[in-house]
């Protein structure tokens, strides 16, 4: 484990050296030449991204919030005009080849990655969009599944950047569409209960029929996830799920939910992968409470979307719900994640019989900044496979 550590450090840090130092040599030092001016000023950008999550931890919520402004906003604009500076990095080579001067290319860069960041800002800090999903199931079930609605929102970020006034717009957007249940897949914050209660709190006016179902993600092993489960559960009166179960009725139909633990849970309680009887002990809490399952929608929140690969021994489960993804968030993010985590965003077919939703996010991580991908609430309805 020290040794992955280790790893992943000079990994992170060698990447983030490297990309600004090609920054540099592309943006700075054509127009500026290398003055020890711009060369501390780049050091510590990099300082900034790299040193930065450490001090996030550490600071006052006031100072928080100043700090992942600069920081996270620094990180976008580098990553975005990285981007650029990759996709010309032909035209400049051919330029100096040719032995012309390329200052023109460069502040073509430059235009080019500042329309990019103030279109992919505008993109991450508007309202979520509504993304309706029709999920098919092929069991033989009662006319209501056709009136079901559910909501699905993951992979908030609660922060410094993503706060109260934001959580506020979203409760009353989430509430206006009158759904039956809300699913909240993990990923809801990012710092301590201390840090962050009064941001979160306007989440607990949300309303549906059923209340509010919640699941952890990765972010909560990072914030705290005993001190925050239990401040959902008393304070907010939400069904916080952990490797366990839910059964309502809607009408004449039972429907059972399914709730594992982000995958950190295993390294958090000390269980070896091998070892991981997540989805098997919401399985058994489901039985042991003997609700039925051939005859009901049965649907798992999972935050990470390769827990999908579980799925086949429980062929009775209908749908995984998932997030983490975020969609990439920032093409062309989506390549890696797809390598990561197989599915991405949307709405997935696994087997004959049961599908898989990726949310893409319903706030962002880091930059606030989309492109190619949007701020997603899902309201997802459900109608017979035969009625295709």
């Amino acid at each position: 484990m020290l040794i992955k550590l280790i790893i992943a450090i000079l990994l992170a840090l060698s990447v983030t050296a490297l990309g600004h130092y090609y920054l540099f040599i592309r943006l700075i030092s054509p127009l500026f030449g290398n003055s020890p001016f711009w060369v501390m000023t780049f050091f510590c950008l990099w300082s900034l991204t790299f040193f930065g999550f450490l001090i996030l931890r550490i600071v006052p919520h006031f100072l928080r919030k100043i700090f992942e402004v600069f920081m996270f906003l620094w990180m976008g604009v580098a990553f975005l005009f990285l981007i650029v500076c990759l996709i010309t990095s032909p035209i400049s080579l051919f330029l100096k080849f040719m032995n012309y001067d390329d200052s023109n290319l460069t502040y073509f860069v430059i235009l080019s990655g500042l329309l990019l960041t103030i279109y992919s800002m505008r993109k991450a800090l508007k309202t979520p969009s509504v993304i309706e999903a029709r999920i098919p199931i092929t069991k033989n079930l009662p006319e209501s599944l056709k009136n079901l609605r559910i909501i699905v929102i993951s992979d908030i970020h609660v922060s410094g950047l993503i706060g109260r006034k934001r959580m506020i717009k979203l409760t009353k957007k989430i509430n206006s569409l009158s759904p039956d249940i809300i699913f909240i897949t993990g990923d809801l914050m990012d710092g301590s209960v201390k840090q962050l209660k009064k941001e979160v709190a306007p989440l607990a006016e949300l309303r549906s029929k059923q209340g509010v179902i919640y699941i952890t993600g990765n972010h909560e092993y990072y914030s705290g996830p005993k001190s925050w489960k239990q401040h959902l559960s008393e304070r907010f009166h939400w069904h916080v799920i952990s490797n366990s179960s839910h059964s309502f009725q809607f009408g004449d139909l039972n429907i059972n939910i399914l709730g594992i633990e982000d995958r950190h849970w295993l390294s958090h309680e000390k269980i070896p992968r091998r070892n991981d009887r997540r989805l098997h002990s919401a399985v058994y809490h489901l039985q042991r409470n003997g609700f039925e399952v051939d005859n009901s929608l049965n649907i798992l929140l999972a935050h990470q979307p390769k827990d999908a690969k579980f799925m086949h021994e429980f062929p009775f489960i209908d749908l995984q719900i998932s997030g983490h993804t975020h969609g990439g968030q920032i093409w062309p993010l989506e390549y890696i994640v797809l390598k990561d985590q197989k599915y991405n965003k949307g709405l997935y077919k696994i087997n004959d019989n049961q599908h898989i939703y990726v949310n893409q996010g319903t706030g962002f991580w880091g930059p606030p900044m989309r492109l190619g991908t949007v701020c997603e609430i899902t309201l997802m309805t459900f109608y017979p496979s035969s009625d295709n």
